[in-house]
């Protein structure tokens, strides 16, 4: 990510931190397809574990989540974290674990 990309995304944050709708709104759009495209390269091939849940659940950590967000550092690697921590959420959820059918037994 360019540091000109930074700075306005940081930007936009802060203004929708002091109210400004327009740019929240803005800022949700450019980072979806930021985290969508961390989501695909993460998952690769995983069978059961959609990017779009990812970009889904990454955004509305964002929301829930937006004024701990330290309006002095930088915004990318914020969302970055919580993207990945979606991720791995995701695989746990998924587990590894063999069922087996006692019907039979």
């Amino acid at each position: 990510m360019k540091t000109d990309d930074e700075k306005e995304l940081a930007a936009l944050l802060r203004e929708s931190l002091a109210g400004n709708e327009a740019s929240y709104a803005k800022f949700l759009d450019r980072v979806s397809r930021l985290v969508r495209a961390v989501a695909r390269r993460k998952l690769g091939d995983s069978v059961g574990i959609e990017p779009e849940d990812i970009v889904q659940e990454t955004l509305l950590a964002v929301h829930a989540k937006r004024h701990t967000w330290r309006t002095t550092e930088p915004v990318m690697p914020w969302v970055y974290a919580i993207t990945r921590y979606k991720v791995v959420d995701a695989y746990r959820r998924r587990g590894r674990r063999i069922e087996v059918n006692i019907d039979d037994y």
